[in-house]
């Protein structure tokens, strides 16, 4: 069984994460790694004994025995580094958002089709067990026709205006901060447990803090704290709070909020579908968890498990029942199917299971782009295909 070289490209935060999960992976080797600071890589490599630190992107573009890349740049990076990996023959596994832009998004989904690789991006939240459980039963038909949905994604890590990250940085971020960081998120949730694609969408999005204050000195990393140190004053334009109506196919409604001004919030990630037989209802503190809501007969609370779960899911919640999984084991499940499809087209097959791929990129680089367009304009915008 042949066995992959892998390099990270970005070793922050959500680097490392990559770097702990792949390390779990049978058949993969860490070939290197690379970031523009070449300390932090340095460091990096070390902590995890991989081999080699690239001089940059670039190299590891040009290194020919690379057979796979994750992308966790920051996002302006994104689509350079994504195309040019699937022309180098490479396999691309990428942060979100996808590009900076739908027509940019839309270029890699045509790349990777021209290429024939593999890809997947970072919507990791669907992988819980008990959220893959979700979709199967409401695919089923287990809570009949669904009538709306509704849930909001929030955090207070930008809560204070000494609170400052590459993310508000449009010349990095792009358009948006937390619509297109959060909201991709939960619109990919909505729509992979609902099997319905949002149509059209009607947003509120701001700027509450429109100023802040920057570190002089050193990158500030997503989540990090910076204390003891000298700012200057920085205007800021991306938003962070937005909400959105939805409509979906089939007819059924939505409402969606998102904050990272929410003090006490860390990552309070909540979703409920409601449907003409039942709903089903999930939030991220308590992510073994699955609401199952009756008219007529006692609610149920389904536990994450490896017996009880159907047979479609139940090889993601790898835990004796009663055993939590958390989101680095989400993490895991993503990144297990990403590269099972890569052995399945090694030997000319196809998955039977759907995984987040670029297309699934690009459908919420539609979704941004037609809340900003409602922002714009104060309308229902349709998603633009």
């Amino acid at each position: 069984m042949k066995r992959y070289r892998v390099a990270v490209i970005g070793t922050g935060y959500i680097g490392v994460v990559h770097i702990e999960q792949l390390l779990r992976l049978p058949g993969l080797e860490i070939a290197g790694v690379a970031d523009r600071d070449m300390g932090i890589a340095r460091t990096t490599a070390a902590r995890y004994g991989i081999p080699r630190v690239y001089d940059g992107a670039e190299e590891i573009l040009q290194d020919d025995s690379i057979d796979v890349i994750h992308n966790c740049t920051p996002n302006n990076l994104h689509f350079e580094i994504n195309s040019r990996a699937m022309e180098a023959g490479k396999h691309v596994f990428s942060e979100k958002p996808l590009a900076l832009s739908a027509a940019e998004s839309g270029q890699l989904v045509q790349l990777a089709e021209k290429h024939d690789r593999v890809t997947g991006i970072g919507f990791c939240y669907r992988y819980y067990p008990v959220l893959q459980e979700a979709a199967a039963r409401i695919a089923r038909g287990d809570i009949g026709t669904i009538y709306n949905i509704s849930g909001s994604y929030l955090q207070d890590w930008l809560l204070y205006a000494t609170d400052y990250s590459w993310r508000l940085d449009p010349q990095m971020a792009g358009v948006s901060n937390i619509i297109g960081d959060l909201g991709s998120h939960w619109c990919d949730l909505a729509q992979f447990i609902s099997g319905l694609k949002i149509e059209e969408v009607m947003a509120d999005v701001r700027t509450t803090l429109p100023s802040r204050k920057r570190p002089k000195w050193g990158q500030v990393l997503t989540f990090s704290g910076t204390a003891d140190t000298e700012y200057e004053e920085v205007s800021v334009e991306l938003d962070e709070y937005g909400a959105m109506l939805l409509r979906f196919e089939g007819g059924a409604r939505g409402t969606f909020t998102t904050s990272q001004l929410a003090a006490g919030r860390k990552c309070h990630i909540d979703i409920q579908i409601y449907g003409s037989e039942g709903s089903i209802a999930w939030n991220h503190e308590r992510p073994a968890e699955l609401w199952m809501g009756h008219r007529n007969e006692a609610n149920q609370i389904f536990f994450e498990s490896p017996l009880l779960q159907m047979e479609s899911t139940r090889k993601y919640a790898k835990l004796p029942s009663g055993h939590p999984m958390g989101y680095m084991d989400a993490m895991l499940n993503l990144f297990s199917d990403f590269y099972t499809a890569i052995t399945l087209k090694d030997a000319e097959q196809e998955p039977d299971y759907k995984y987040p791929a670029f297309r699934d990129g690009h459908a919420e680089m539609l979704v941004l782009e037609a809340a900003l367009r409602s922002k714009k304009n104060g309308m229902w915008s349709s998603i633009q295909s």
